[in-house]
């Protein structure tokens, strides 16, 4: 599967070169783009040091292929994925398994509560000692791991890595197990844009700059959306099967692109054509004086390939407020900026991490301390955010002292250049305690390095100065 993974990244490039090698595309769409810009990193071989040194007794119960979840039974985003996994265990049958890690304050009733709520058949363990989630690097639930354990070696290796875990990710942990990735696609089955958007990296950023990404919220706008009338052209495959069933959470609200390109599967097989798509909505009744050559500029697939990160916010602020400019970034991805930089705009709160435990982090190491990157991983701030933890010092800002500001609140980059907002960085409210602070704070105080931990407790005692 990794050759294969390999061969079709080649193809993939030289598809691409061809395709765009024109200065002007006949579609009006933008030049350099990549198709599948994506697909090496979802099929081909993950970096030969992407390993993971679990707890014995938990690693020696890996016996084959194992998609590790950490999760909260209370978070709502682990109830989200639940029903999905529970269909992914069924279909690895012997080739994989969906083993369930829930986070140390987890008890035994939450646990069975869960399980039973949505049928979970497959393992499930409570990580007491919060060194599971912490080895993880887990910052959120649900988080997931695919790794597979050398029977000789006993050597962990990680195989797929979702940071987070979301609806549709099943897909690609199918495509990793599996010897073909390509069998994972049932035909005529809908999947979501969760599914393409890892291969297909520059068409989705593309896609978020089009109308179709806020088709559903246009009609929410004019609480419309329980209009049976309005909501068939707002998401993606009404009235199939397997496609948008009414959910107002379903992954197949607005126009996704199965809209135009059909269900994903079978996806190496018969295509849509997406020109016969565009008339089933864009009617006299609803557009006007429409036609194929006047739309399909405006799904350009490639207009982010050529913007910055500031122009890609422009654009995306302007199509989501339905007016010139507005933003919405996801937090995910990004780099450290350093909590100097917050200094400006929250100066109160800076004041107070620099007096807090997290702020003299560095400093209660010993100097031999300092230069083992196991202890620095949690007295300082990673420089980037989205994967597994760095394996070496130059990845942590051991510069500013401590535990800074991007541990808690997720990487700057993006809320920094925004000059702000609220969209583009974790701001760790009391609506969503389970879903991230637990994560982020066990990382790095397990039962090893901090037996008395009680969450609540500990919240109290870094709170910012208002």
């Amino acid at each position: 599967m990794r050759t294969a993974g390999k061969w079709l990244t080649l193809i993939i490039v030289l598809l691409g070169a061809v395709a765009f090698a024109q200065d002007v595309d006949p579609r009006g769409w933008s030049s350099g783009g990549t198709i599948a810009a994506g697909a090496g990193r979802v099929l081909g071989p993950m970096p030969d040091d992407s390993v993971i040194e679990l707890p014995d007794a938990f690693a020696k119960t890996l016996k084959k292929p194992t998609l590790i979840v950490y999760f909260s039974p209370t978070c709502p985003h682990c109830k989200a994925v639940a029903p999905e996994l529970q269909g992914l265990a069924g279909r690895l049958g012997k080739t994989g398994e969906v083993l369930w890690v829930a986070t140390g304050p987890s008890t035994e009733d939450q646990m069975a509560e869960f399980k039973k709520e949505f049928a979970i058949t497959s393992r499930m363990v409570i990580d007491t000692e919060r060194a599971i989630g912490a080895a993880m690097g887990a910052r959120s639930t649900p988080t997931a791991l695919l790794v597979n354990r050398d029977k000789k070696t006993g050597v962990i290796a990680v195989e797929g890595a979702w940071y987070p875990y979301m609806p549709g990710h099943d897909l690609l942990v199918e495509m990793r197990v599996g010897d073909d990735p390509w069998a994972a696609f049932t035909e005529n089955e809908y999947q979501g844009n969760n599914a393409c958007a890892p291969c297909h990296t520059q068409e989705m950023d593309s896609w978020l700059l089009s109308f179709h990404a806020v088709a559903w919220g246009t009609l929410a706008k004019r609480e419309e959306h329980e209009n049976p009338e309005c909501t068939g052209c707002h998401v993606t495959g009404n009235g199939q099967p397997t496609g948008w069933n009414g959910d107002v959470h379903s992954p197949l609200v607005d126009v996704g692109c199965e809209s135009c390109h059909g269900p994903g599967g079978p996806h190496d097989g018969i295509r849509t054509e997406p020109r016969e798509q565009c008339a089933g909505c864009h009617d006299d009744k609803h557009s006007i004086a429409f036609s194929y050559e006047k739309g399909l500029p405006l799904i350009d697939h490639f207009s982010s390939a050529s913007m910055d990160s500031d122009e890609w916010m422009e654009r995306r602020r302007a199509i989501f407020n339905g007016e010139v400019e507005r933003e919405l970034l996801a937090f995910g991805d990004g780099k450290r900026v350093g909590s100097a930089s917050c200094a400006e705009c929250h100066e109160s709160q800076h004041a107070s991490w620099q007096d807090s435990a997290h702020g003299k982090a560095m400093a209660t190491l010993s100097e031999e301390a300092q230069a083992d990157v196991s202890c620095v991983r949690c007295h300082a701030t990673q420089n980037e955010f989205g994967g597994l933890p760095p394996t070496d010092l130059s990845g942590y800002g051991a510069d500013e002292g401590g535990v800074g500001c991007e541990s808690c609140h997720g990487p700057g980059e993006a809320h920094v250049a925004a000059k702000g907002g609220t969209d583009n960085i974790q701001g760790l409210g009391e609506s969503c305690p389970v879903c991230v602070l637990e994560a982020i704070c066990t990382s790095c105080h397990t039962a090893e390095w901090d037996k008395e931990w009680d969450l609540d407790t500990r919240l109290e005692g870094v709170k910012h100065a208002p």
